[in-house]
């Protein structure tokens, strides 16, 4: 069962878990960070990202400097082993082809509890690199939870499995930090209709912006 509250003994885990993946992370891949220091250490947050690996989530998880709630696929807790580490590691189940009002709910509650969320607007993958538009799920999410953005951009995932080959490569990751948007700012300046697509249109510029700098 997925908690937004921990208790001292689990942060303690967490941190070396995030330790051990950080060590992992940066002699496999040699990842480079950019602007960490904009991340809020606390209070409700929407980090939200370009996607182009399933690497994505766990690179970010382990490089932010505070818990992240992701939402995963639902057949990952099919397993009841690896449904237990992804819960643990604050995933939470969606399904891909649903309308899932659930997961919004369970969105706006972890929010609410004043934690951080990772979303990525483009909805899907897209493993050539390129950035793709973005959907109006983390608008409304935002919307509705008056949650600040943190635009965050990756490079370099999209080239640890490249098909046809049966291999895993070894390439040079790069994560940036951009600068907040304040949604309620959004919220005071448009009505309920314009707000959504406002909030997508300023997150993916931003997304784009550092993205440039960095591919």
């Amino acid at each position: 069962m997925l908690k937004t509250k921990h208790s001292k003994s689990y942060f303690i885990l967490f941190k070396l878990i995030q330790f051990m993946l950080r060590v992992i992370f940066g002699l496999l891949y040699r990842v480079e960070r950019i602007d960490l220091h904009k991340v809020p250490r606390n209070g409700k947050l929407i980090i939200c990202s370009n996607h182009m690996s399933y690497m994505d989530p766990l690179i970010i998880g382990a490089y932010i400097p505070r818990c992240v709630y992701f939402m995963a696929k639902k057949e990952l807790f099919s397993n009841k082993f690896l449904s237990f580490l992804v819960t643990f590691l604050n995933a939470f189940p969606v399904e891909r082809k649903a309308s899932n009002i659930k997961v919004f709910f369970i969105s706006f509650k972890i929010l609410k509890e004043g934690n951080a969320i990772g979303l990525f607007p483009e909805g899907t993958r897209s493993t050539n690199g390129a950035l793709r538009g973005g959907k109006k799920g983390a608008g409304l999410i935002a919307a509705e939870s008056n949650a600040p953005i943190l635009p965050v951009a990756i490079s370099g995932t999209n080239k640890i499995i490249q098909k046809p080959h049966k291999r895993i490569f070894f390439p040079r990751v790069k994560l940036i930090i951009g600068d907040m948007i304040d949604v309620e700012d959004i919220l005071r300046e448009h009505s309920k209709r314009e707000t959504i697509p406002v909030i997508i249109d300023r997150t993916m510029k931003e997304i784009s912006k550092i993205y440039n700098k960095i591919k």
